[in-house]
């Protein structure tokens, strides 16, 4: 159907710029993850009519506190996003050509000229399990990204691994400094060169004047510490697991994003009171 969109390349934005061409539009954006406000971030500055539907009740629930949830909410707000939370999607109407509108399961039709979906990915790992290859949630692989099958790597995306900053679980990991990383340690083992994969997770996003950057794992933490005051638009959150530090989220906060980091690595056990603190640096903890 014409005017939905799927990202996951350059021809997948090439299409959804190629619409736009005939000027701003009615856009729908299904999923509240970071690919789906990162989209609506960029139409509603190109003038567009910005519609998001996220079915849980927070946007990035599977990924951030709710502080940042809801300060991340606020700021789409304030840029004339029309947040709809925890809201079902009953189907796509359209004349079977053209989209036209999102039916919600309450009865109520969002119209539109596009669709963007950004509800998340499956690995595509049927070929390897058909060949043999251990699967659980994607290929798993050792830590040199080489599968149970003889001579075949995993990397990226698809690829589970044991991961040191996830208390040793196998996780996938949906990012770019991932993909990067892992392809490095498998081209090494292929050469002969065996360096196991201990990449310290990170990732990035932009939205408006925010600059969002995490490092660590978040999942499983149990206590969450807010570092500066979210109305300057600049803070911090540390996440915290059994009074360890695992993870940080930064909003326009860079010396808070390379001095935790470091203190992430390190699974440094620091009060909530000292990381509150925002006057002390972060290297001052360690």
């Amino acid at each position: 159907m014409f005017g939905v969109h799927t990202i996951r390349d350059k021809e997948s934005v090439d299409r959804i710029m190629t619409q736009l061409e005939n000027g701003p539009q009615r856009v729908a954006i299904i999923g509240g993850g970071y690919i789906g406000l990162e989209a609506a971030a960029v139409l509603s500055k190109l003038g567009c009519k910005v519609v998001l539907v996220e079915a849980l009740d927070r946007v990035l629930a599977r990924v951030a506190c709710v502080e940042l949830s809801r300060f991340i909410e606020k700021a789409h707000g304030e840029h004339g996003v029309d947040l709809r939370l925890g809201a079902r999607i009953e189907r796509l109407e359209g004349d079977g050509l053209i989209v036209t509108g999102v039916k919600l399961a309450d009865g109520e039709v969002i119209p539109c000229d596009m669709v963007i979906v950004g509800i998340g990915i499956e690995p595509e790992v049927a070929a390897l399990a058909t060949a043999g290859a251990s699967i659980s949630n994607g290929v798993e692989v050792d830590a040199y990204c080489q599968s149970s099958l003889p001579h075949i790597f995993a990397i990226g995306d698809c690829a589970s691994h044991r991961n040191k900053f996830a208390a040793g679980e196998m996780v996938r990991l949906e990012s770019v400094q991932n993909a990067n990383d892992m392809a490095k340690t498998a081209a090494s083992a292929i050469c002969g060169i065996k360096k196991a994969y201990e990449a310290t997770p990170w990732f990035w996003s932009n939205q408006y004047d925010l600059r969002l950057q995490t490092a660590g794992i978040s999942a499983g933490y149990t206590e969450t510490v807010v570092r500066g005051d979210p109305g300057t638009r600049s803070f911090s959150v540390v996440y915290l697991k059994d009074g360890r530090v695992i993870a940080l989220d930064c909003v326009n906060a860079m010396k808070d994003y390379v001095q935790g980091r470091k203190l992430v690595e390190a699974g440094l056990a620091i009060t909530p009171e000292a990381l509150a603190n925002a006057e002390v640096p972060l290297k001052e903890l360690m």
